[in-house]
C-alpha cells in the first residue's frame, strides 16, 4: 500500500465481529489503519468458504482481514512469550533437596499459597490485552507477577510454598506445594508458553474450594502464613452440574466454606477474590470476600481492568499481603515466624450485635468467687514513680458473674479482642457497659497454657497503657494552656483498663487485660508501629543505619515543644494578633507521639495509636498503644514484645 495515503483513509470493511473484538482488547480503528499502511504482512488460514486472507503485523498488533470482501476478521494483540530462567544443576539441587526437606518438616514452611484458577470454558474469550486469552493472562500473571516479583524482590524464600488449582468439574492440582523458586516459575511459564491448560466445561466453586481447603489444612504449623486466592470470570456453576441443590444453597455453601477457613485461620489468612472478564454478577466472588472479612481474615475482592497489566497489579497485591502478614507474624529478635494460638474466631457481625442476656452457648460464664481484678496504680516515692496492681472490686456494684465470649472477634497484630460483660447476681443478665477482653494472639515463650506467662504479658500491656493514659493527660493539658490552640482542637485519651483473673475449671486460671469496648467499626489507626502515619500510602522502608541516623538527630536537637509568644509591654512594638489553630484529629495525633518523646526526657515514644474519634466529646479514645524505650544500658522490651526501642 501506497506510504503517500494518509492513514485514516486507509479503507477496510467493519463487522460487527471485528468491532465487538476490538472494543474487548482496547484496539482502535487507527491501529488497524496503521496495520494495514505500514504492518508487515503474511499469507493466513483461508475462511470456511475458501476466500484467501491476509495477516498484517505492526507494533505488536495482528490484523485479519479477508482478502476478497476486504472484511476485518479479528485483531488481537501479539502475545508476549515468557523466557525461562537458566536453571543451573546447583539451583536444581537446592530446589529438590528443599522440595523434600519441606515435606519432611511442615514447621519450616513459612508460608502456603493456594492459587484456584477458573479453567472453564468463558475463560477462552480473547479479550485480555497482552495474552492469547483470559486463562493465559492468568498464567503470565502467576508466573511473573506472584513468584517472580516475590523471589525478585526477596519476599519469597525457598520455604514459601505454593500450589495452582483449577477451577472446573473435576480440579486438577496442577502445582503441589511447591518451594517459591526459579524452578516453579520455569515451570507455570512453560504452562503458559505451551498453552498445555484448555479452557473447557462449567466451573462449580464447590470441588475446587475442597482442594484448597485440603492443601490449606495439611500443614497445621501455626507460624505458617496462609494465602488463598480464587480467581473467576463469572458466577458458580455448581447447580448447572449438580441438580440436587439450587443455586442459592450452592451459595450459601461456598459462602461457609470459606467463612469457616477464617474462622479457623483469622488474621494469618489473606483470602483474595478476582473477578476476570467483563462479566457484571460476581456477587458471589464478593460474598466470598465478605464472609472472610468477618471472622478476621485480611480479605478483599479485586476486579482488575481487561489487561494482563491490571491482573498483574493484581496478583502484586496478593504477594504483598502475604509479606505484610509474614512480617507482622516474625519476632523482632529471633527473625522467626511466631506462632498464632489456635483458637476459633467469632463473627465481627455477631459481635456487634446488643446482648443483655447471656448463655452458655456462646460464653464462658464465671461466678464472682472465681474472679480476681486488679488495676495498676503509680505512686511517687523517692522521688521515682512506681507502679504496682492492687486489687480491686468489679466494675458495677451489682455484678455477681462475668461472662467472656468463646472465641474472639478482634485480632492484632500481638492480641485477641473478646466480648466480656459484668453479670447480675442471676448469672446472664448483663450489667454496666460492654467491656472487651484481651489477651496475648501468639504462643509465649511457656506455652499456649503457661498462665504466668500469659499474666505477665497483660500486665505489661495494662501498665504501658496506664502509662501512655497519663502522658496523654499531660498532653491536654500544654494544649489547654497553649494559646495558639483552639479550644475546638480534639483531645487524647486512652480508655482505662485492669487485669480480671479467671478462674476455668478446664485450663486453670486465665488472665485477661479488660477495658471498655469501642465500635470496631469505626476503629482508625492514626499511626504505626512500622513508621506509618496517616496519610501514607504505607510504611516507609528505612534500614536500621537510617533509623539511627534520625535518633542521633533528634538527641542533638533541642526542640521545645510548643513555643508560646513573647510578652510585649510596648504597645507600640505590640506583635500582631494571631488566630488559635484547630488542628484536625490526625495532627493531633501525631503531636501526640512527638510530645510523648520530649515529656519523657527522649526515653519513650507512644506510637501504634488506634481507636476512635469520638465526635460528640471531641477526643481521641486509643488502646493498644506501643511504647519505645530508649535504654543506655541496653534493656530490651520494658514495654513488651512490641517495644523496639534500644
Amino acid at each position: 500500500m501506497a506510504r503517500d495515503v494518509p492513514t485514516s483513509a486507509v479503507s477496510f470493511v467493519e463487522t460487527e465481529h471485528g468491532r465487538l473484538r476490538r472494543k474487548q482488547r482496547g484496539i482502535d480503528k487507527k491501529d488497524l489503519q496503521a496495520a494495514k499502511k505500514y504492518g508487515q504482512r503474511y499469507g493466513s488460514h483461508p475462511r470456511p468458504n475458501g476466500d484467501p486472507t491476509s495477516k498484517y503485523l505492526f507494533n505488536d498488533i495482528v490484523y485479519i482481514v479477508n482478502d476478497i470482501t476486504a472484511e476485518e476478521i479479528t485483531s488481537y494483540a501479539v502475545p508476549i512469550q515468557l523466557d525461562p530462567v537458566p536453571i543451573t544443576n546447583e539451583m536444581y539441587r537446592i530446589h529438590v533437596a528443599a522440595e523434600t526437606k519441606l515435606q519432611e518438616d511442615l514447621s519450616s514452611w513459612t508460608s502456603n499459597t493456594v492459587l484456584v484458577v477458573d479453567r472453564s470454558g468463558s475463560m477462552r474469550a480473547s479479550d485480555m490485552w497482552g495474552s492469547r486469552n483470559r486463562l493465559g493472562s492468568v498464567w503470565m500473571s502467576i508466573a511473573l507477577d506472584f513468584v517472580a516479583h516475590r523471589i525478585e524482590s526477596e519476599a519469597a524464600s525457598i520455604t514459601d510454598m505454593v500450589s495452582v488449582v483449577t477451577l472446573e468439574e473435576r480440579p486438577v492440582v496442577v502445582i503441589k506445594e511447591q518451594p517459591c523458586t526459579w524452578v516453579l516459575y520455569n515451570k507455570l511459564a512453560k504452562i503458559y508458553n505451551d498453552a498445555t491448560i484448555h479452557p473447557k466445561g462449567h466451573g462449580p466453586f464447590l470441588p475446587s474450594l475442597e482442594n484448597a481447603e485440603e492443601l490449606l489444612l495439611r500443614n497445621s504449623n501455626a507460624s505458617c502464613a496462609l494465602a488463598l486466592c480464587f480467581l473467576s470470570d463469572g458466577k458458580p456453576s455448581d447447580a448447572a452440574v449438580c441438580k440436587h441443590a439450587t443455586k442459592e444453597k450452592f451459595e450459601d455453601m461456598i459462602i461457609s466454606r470459606v467463612g469457616s477457613l477464617a474462622q479457623k485461620f483469622g488474621r494469618r489468612l489473606t483470602f483474595t477474590a478476582i473477578g476476570v472478564g467483563i462479566n457484571d454478577d460476581f456477587g458471589t466472588l464478593e460474598k466470598m470476600a465478605e464472609a472472610a472479612t468477618d471472622y478476621g481474615a485480611v480479605s478483599s475482592f479485586r476486579l482488575p481492568s481487561m489487561t494482563s497489566a491490571s491482573l498483574g497489579e493484581t496478583f502484586t497485591s496478593v504477594a504483598t499481603s502475604l509479606t505484610t502478614t509474614q512480617t507482622e507474624m516474625t519476632d523482632v529478635v529471633t527473625f522467626k515466624q511466631n506462632k498464632i494460638r489456635d483458637v476459633e474466631r467469632e463473627s465481627r457481625k455477631k459481635a456487634s450485635q446488643d446482648v443483655r442476656y447471656v448463655t452458655d452457648d456462646d460464653f464462658y460464664i464465671y461466678r464472682m468467687s472465681n474472679v480476681k481484678r486488679t488495676v495498676y496504680r503509680e505512686e511517687v516515692t523517692g522521688g521515682k514513680r512506681v507502679g504496682k496492681f492492687e486489687e480491686a472490686p468489679l466494675q458495677d456494684k451489682d455484678a455477681g458473674f462475668v461472662a467472656m465470649s468463646k472465641g474472639p472477634f478482634g485480632e492484632g497484630g500481638e492480641r485477641f479482642a473478646y466480648r466480656f460483660f459484668e453479670l447480675a447476681k442471676d448469672g446472664f443478665t448483663v450489667v454496666g457497659s460492654p467491656l472487651v477482653a484481651k489477651e496475648s494472639r501468639l504462643v509465649l515463650d511457656g506455652g499456649a497454657y503457661d498462665e504466668r506467662a500469659r499474666r505477665k504479658f497483660v500486665q505489661t500491656f495494662c501498665s504501658t497503657q496506664q502509662f501512655a493514659r497519663r502522658i496523654a493527660e499531660e498532653f491536654n493539658e500544654k494544649l489547654a494552656s497553649t494559646r495558639r490552640v483552639d479550644k475546638s482542637t480534639p483531645r487524647i485519651s486512652f480508655l482505662d483498663c485492669s487485669v480480671y483473673q479467671l478462674n476455668d475449671i478446664n485450663v486453670g486460671e486465665l488472665s485477661v487485660l479488660v477495658e471498655e469496648k469501642l465500635d470496631h467499626n469505626q476503629w482508625f489507626k492514626w499511626n504505626a508501629n512500622n513508621g506509618y502515619v496517616d496519610g501514607m500510602n504505607g510504611a516507609p522502608k528505612l534500614n536500621e543505619m537510617d533509623i539511627r541516623k534520625t535518633m542521633n538527630r533528634l538527641t542533638q536537637n533541642d526542640l521545645t515543644i510548643i513555643e508560646e509568644e513573647e510578652d510585649y509591654d510596648d504597645d507600640e512594638h505590640a506583635a500582631p494578633t494571631l488566630q488559635p489553630v484547630c488542628f484536625t484529629p490526625s495532627e493531633v495525633a501525631q503531636a501526640f507521639s512527638h510530645f510523648s518523646y520530649w515529656a519523657t526526657g527522649r526515653k519513650r515514644l507512644i506510637c501504634d495509636l488506634q481507636g476512635v474519634f469520638d465526635e460528640k466529646e471531641n477526643v481521641l479514645r486509643l488502646s493498644d498503644p506501643v511504647i519505645h524505650y530508649h535504654s543506655h544500658s541496653n534493656r530490651r522490651f520494658v514495654h513488651g514484645r512490641t517495644d523496639r526501642g534500644w
